[in-house]
C-alpha cells in the first residue's frame, strides 16, 4: 500500500510531533512507502486531504491522520466530499490517535500508544466499512460528517469558551482545570432553548433544552460515556436531550453525562434512529468532533453513512 500522512504537529500540545518522531524511524527502516504532509493553518487538513483524494486512486492509497479528533475529523471531510463530488469511493483512512480527548479511538478500538496504533494499519489486508455521521443544514445548506457527535447547547459552548481562551493566551493545549472552569461558567450563565426533535412522522417539542448530544459511539470529552449504547458499527444514532429544570438538577444531570449515565436521567430524551432531524428558534452554540460549528439557528438533518478505515481493532489482534 501507499500511504499518505497527514500530521498536526500541535495537537495534543505536542503528543502528535512525539508521535510522529516514534514512527518516522521505523517507516524508513522497514522502507514503507509514504508521502507526508503537514497542517499549517486550522481546517487545514481537510484541504490537503481533498488534494490527495484527487489525486490517488480508492485501491491503492491509505490516508493516515496523525493527531486528535479534529484533525481526523478534518481528514475524513475532505476525503468524503472529494469522493463525492467525483464520484468515487472514498480512500481508506487510517488514524494514530496523539489529540488530548482520542474519543474516536475509544470507539473503534485503536492503541493510544503511536507504534502500536501504526501495526495495526501495518496489520490490515482490507478496509473495514464503519458507520459515520452526516448531516445537512438547511439554514446555511451545509454539508458534513462527524465520527464521533454533534453537540448543540452546553457542550459546544464549553468548546467555544475554551477555544477563545486558546486563542487569547496563545495556547495550542488548556488543561482539565480550565475545562472545568469552562463548563462551570456554562452552566452559571446558559440560558435554556427551545428545541425541536423530528424522528420519522413524530415530533418532540423541548421548551427548556440545554444539551442535545447526537452520538455516533459511546464516547465524548476525552473519555466519558455520553450514549452507551452507541456503536460504529450499528447504522444509526444516540440522540440525549437534556432539559434543564433547576440547579440542584441541573448539577446532577451534568453529574450523570461525567458517569456515563445521562441517557437514564428521568429528565433526559434518549432517541435512536438513522434519520433525525434538528431545529431550534434561537442562536444556540453546535460543534461536530470538537470542532466549533459557531453560533447559529439550526436547521439540521442526520443521517448515516458508510466509511472505510485501513486498521484493524485491538480485538482482532492475535
Amino acid at each position: 500500500m501507499n500511504y499518505s500522512i497527514i500530521l498536526n504537529r500541535h495537537a495534543g500540545n505536542g503528543n502528535a510531533e512525539r508521535a510522529w518522531s516514534t514512527i518516522k524511524p521505523y517507516l524508513d527502516q522497514q522502507q514503507i512507502d509514504y508521502h507526508f504532509e503537514t497542517t499549517k493553518y486550522p481546517n487545514h487538513g481537510e484541504y490537503l486531504a481533498s488534494q490527495i483524494a484527487q489525486s490517488h486512486l480508492a485501491e491503492s492509497t491509505v490516508v493516515i491522520a496523525i493527531g486528535g479528533d479534529g484533525t481526523l475529523h478534518q481528514v475524513v471531510n475532505g476525503l468524503m466530499k472529494t469522493a463525492r463530488r467525483l464520484e468515487r469511493k472514498p480512500l481508506a483512512v487510517a488514524y494514530i490517535p496523539a489529540g488530548t480527548g482520542n474519543d474516536f479511538a475509544r470507539g473503534y478500538g485503536i492503541s493510544l500508544h503511536p507504534q502500536q496504533a501504526l501495526n495495526q494499519i501495518l496489520a490490515a489486508s482490507k478496509a473495514q466499512l464503519i458507520n459515520i455521521g452526516h448531516y445537512h443544514e438547511a439554514i446555511r445548506e451545509e454539508d458534513g460528517y462527524f465520527l464521533n457527535n454533534i453537540g448543540i447547547g452546553f457542550d459546544a459552548a464549553v468548546v467555544s469558551r475554551a477555544n477563545t481562551f486558546k486563542a487569547r493566551h496563545k495556547k495550542n493545549h488548556i488543561g482539565r482545570f480550565t475545562y472545568l472552569q469552562k463548563a462551570l461558567g456554562v452552566m452559571y450563565d446558559q440560558e435554556p432553548f427551545a428545541l425541536m426533535v423530528q424522528r420519522g412522522h413524530e415530533r418532540f417539542i423541548f421548551p427548556k433544552a440545554y444539551i442535545a448530544i447526537a452520538s455516533n459511539h459511546p464516547f465524548i470529552g476525552g473519555g466519558f460515556q455520553v450514549a452507551p449504547k452507541a456503536s460504529l458499527t450499528k447504522p444509526s444514532l444516540e440522540l440525549v436531550v437534556a432539559e434543564r429544570k433547576n440547579w440542584p438538577m441541573t448539577t446532577w444531570q451534568l453529574l450523570q453525562l461525567t458517569r456515563g449515565k445521562l441517557d437514564q436521567s428521568k429528565f433526559a430524551h434518549y432517541f435512536q434512529g438513522d434519520n433525525l432531524h434538528i431545529t431550534t428558534t434561537s442562536l444556540e452554540f453546535s460543534q461536530t468532533d470538537g470542532e466549533e460549528m459557531g453560533n447559529r439557528f439550526i436547521d439540521m438533518a442526520l443521517d448515516i453513512t458508510q466509511y472505510p478505515i485501513w486498521q484493524i481493532r485491538k480485538s482482532q489482534k492475535g
